[in-house]
């Protein structure tokens, strides 16, 4: 793969070269990338602003691993002014999201049920069908992830672009790459899972120290405690800015095939 910082933005991608890519630069900018990554879970306590905020942040990390891919590197200060002036944006567009997939979920269970009633009438054939409808509504529900994994990036990169049209976007530029989108995203859950497995070893040894089935805590117990908090914090923000420059990485690589490569950090 081309070097990120050659003179000329790198062309479409391979699927391990994306996932090479989004751990290049997360592994560059490690510092920054965690000062800002922690910086939104704090804001993530603050009810709306700082959901807005928090979004928002996201969105940052993305946007300066765009401009890292595409060789024309923003300053923080530039950058997360960009981000921040749309913060209700993608906190509207998260919204739309959850409540696509909530009534997705909804639709799908429903279908289902209704399959597995037939057991009580045709025990074999409403059992299959039960199975059969399950195995399609996680295709389904997959597919449809997939297709809006990067809806939050179009809003931090393109100037033209609002809560929904961030979506439509998404779901345009994956159109006819659903596959590719899907093995990136495995193999970075894979990487995730060196960081998460050994904290969740971490955090059942530490769990192992809390006492039960009693109303007071020791002081042992406490510290414990608050260790499970801290690791898991930080593990968290660890691994929310890898798949922020991940979604970076797939925005670019589509762009990049669907447009070509003459790709402009905003579209005056």
């Amino acid at each position: 793969m081309s070097n990120l910082s050659s003179a000329t933005p790198l062309g479409p991608l391979s699927v391990g070269n994306v996932v090479s890519a989004g751990v290049r630069i997360y592994r560059s900018h490690l510092k920054q990338y965690l000062t800002l990554s922690l910086t939104a879970y704090l804001w993530i306590l603050v009810p709306v602003y700082g959901w807005a905020k928090t979004a928002a942040i996201g969105g940052l990390i993305s946007r300066l691993a765009y401009t890292e891919l595409i060789n024309q590197p923003e300053s923080l200060k530039d950058a997360r002014q960009f981000t921040d002036s749309r913060k209700w944006r993608f906190l509207v567009a998260s919204i739309l999201l959850s409540l696509i997939f909530i009534g997705l979920y909804m639709g799908m269970a429903i279908a289902v049920g209704i399959l597995f009633a037939f057991s009580a009438i045709v025990p074999p054939l409403g059992i299959l069908l039960g199975i059969a409808g399950s195995i399609v509504a996680l295709f389904v529900l997959i597919r449809v992830y997939s297709r809006l994994f990067i809806f939050e990036v179009p809003i931090a990169i393109e100037e033209m672009m609002d809560a929904t049209t961030s979506l439509s976007r998404s779901w345009e530029l994956t159109k006819g790459s659903v596959g590719r989108v899907q093995w990136v995203v495995v193999i970075a859950f894979l990487i995730t899972l060196l960081v998460q497995v050994p904290v969740r070893i971490i955090n059942t040894a530490l769990s192992a120290a809390l006492p039960s089935g009693s109303s007071s805590m020791s002081a042992g117990g406490f510290i414990a405690a608050l260790l499970i908090v801290a690791i898991a914090i930080l593990s968290a923000a660890l691994v929310m800015p890898f798949w922020q420059v991940i979604k970076a990485v797939i925005y670019y690589d589509l762009r990049a095939r669907r447009e070509g490569l003459g790709l402009q950090l905003r579209d005056r």
